[in-house]
């Protein structure tokens, strides 16, 4: 019988240790996360829209594993916010290592830019708050928009419903229709068009400074309370 004391013993101490191992290796709390910005990239730049992908680092300082809930943020350029996200992207990270996340913001020309912040929040008008957003939309890599698709300009709907080459080359349309037309086309466009190109010039194409703002939360399921990192940070794109 005394053989079996020395074994069982043995036993205990290495429950014991383990158990003392596991309560050291257990933080009292979390500590938040670091969230570095790598870059800010234009993965599509049309005249209408741009595709802009976020490139965050996120690491756990941790000496256990967790799990990142949730991240938003804004994106500001020139101080006017470009975008805003709610990720949920719900990523373990192992203790004391880090994740990337990486994600698309889509920014329209017409209606992120010259509506919502020109158009509708400024109270300029239509075309006005389309050229006024071109500078932005040209920092942000965007192409010089098409504008006489655009309703309240008329240039299109004009065209289509004025008299066919068909009708001018028979002499069927009327002329004072014909003349009415052509001034109204000829004047837009070299108003609009004339101021828009004027303000492309001028305007830089970079370098374009993006502000990304936002939270991050991570938690842990032994932790009843999730932690929060709060950050504001910066990227030069040249």
């Amino acid at each position: 019988m005394r053989k079996l004391y020395l074994p069982i013993a043995v036993l205990m101490i290495a429950v014991l240790l383990g158990t003392a191992a596991c309560s050291a290796a257990m933080p009292s709390e979390i500590k938040p996360a670091t969230i570095d910005l790598g870059y800010v990239s234009n993965e599509w730049g049309g005249e209408e829209v741009i595709a802009a992908n976020v490139f965050f680092t996120v690491k756990n300082p941790n000496p256990i594993p967790v799990t990142l809930d949730s991240m938003n943020y804004k994106v500001i350029v020139n101080s006017t916010p470009i975008a805003m996200k709610t990720l949920v992207p719900a990523l373990t990270i192992p203790a004391n290592s880090s994740v990337t996340l990486s994600n698309i913001i889509l920014v329209d020309y017409s209606s992120s830019l010259a509506v919502s912040i020109y158009y509708l929040a400024q109270g300029k008008d239509y075309v006005t708050a389309h050229v006024m957003a071109a500078p932005l939309w040209k920092l942000l890599g965007g192409k010089k928009p098409p504008l006489w698709d655009y309703p309240a300009l008329g240039v299109l709907a004009g065209l289509r419903g004025g008299p066919t080459v068909d009708d001018v080359k028979a002499g069927t349309a009327d002329t004072a229709a014909i003349v009415g037309l052509y001034a109204k086309l000829r004047g837009t466009v070299d108003a609009v068009q004339g101021g828009l190109d004027k303000t492309w010039t001028d305007a830089p194409a970079g370098p374009c400074t993006y502000n990304v703002t936002g939270v991050a939360t991570i938690s842990n399921p032994n932790f009843t309370k999730s932690v929060d990192t709060a950050f504001d940070l910066k990227y030069t794109r040249q």
